[in-house]
């Protein structure tokens, strides 16, 4: 009996240790298959030389800006290789619209946004990523400062509903949307009777910058 007993803890321990072995390699092969696919998505952005897209008043690369009135998803796609091109539906306060968004690998890095009433008329592009640089030398996450450096004195615009902040021109199709920390008075009652200065945004930064035809 005792023997018996033996057996049957000896068999249990080592079952249980082969379980928890198994686990282990598991979970060792899950973290390697992640880094692999990690190491392999930088490789893959190294050997693909992603070029500097360049966003002018009247043009994006060799493109006419605003875009003819035609699907520009097989145009953009045939002209930006190196990177993925991908069209779908945006939603809004208003209307859906339609849009062309170019990836580098899963990072978004612009959206052209075409008329919610015509989808052939491009309507605004929204830069996110700072290969694009536009052509006063700008790209997201410049500062503040250096806008006023690359270009003449411009104006704040605060959209107090989505708490957005602009700095615009108003002979210009290129904007920017800026963001950073705002220090609100105490005796600011209400975000609509907020009034933001150069002085407030000082230390901010280019989050997005937006070409939208005047």
């Amino acid at each position: 009996m005792k023997k018996l007993i033996y057996i049957v803890i000896i068999l249990g321990v080592l079952t249980s240790c082969f379980d928890k072995k198994t686990v282990e390699n598991k979970l060792i092969d899950s973290e390697k298959i992640q880094s692999d696919s990690l190491i392999s998505k930088q490789i893959v952005s190294k050997q693909k030389n992603y070029s500097q897209i360049k966003l002018q008043e009247n043009s994006i690369d060799s493109f006419p800006l605003p875009f003819p009135e035609k699907d520009m998803h097989i145009p953009l796609e045939n002209y930006y290789k190196l990177y993925r091109v991908k069209s779908d539906i945006g939603q809004q306060d208003g209307p859906d619209f339609r849009y062309i968004e170019i990836l580098r690998l899963d990072t978004p890095i612009v959206y052209f946004n075409f008329d919610s009433e015509n989808e052939l008329i491009i309507n605004r592009i929204i830069v996110h990523d700072s290969i694009i640089t536009d052509q006063y030398g700008l790209s997201v996450g410049n500062t503040f400062e250096k806008i006023k450096q690359n270009r003449e004195k411009g104006k704040i615009y605060f959209d107090p509903y989505h708490q957005h902040v602009y700095y615009y021109y108003e002979n210009s199709n290129i904007s920017y949307e800026i963001n950073g920390n705002l220090e609100i008075p105490a005796d600011v009652k209400s975000v609509e009777d907020i009034i933001i200065t150069e002085n407030d945004v000082k230390d901010w930064t280019i989050k997005y910058i937006i070409w939208r035809k005047k």
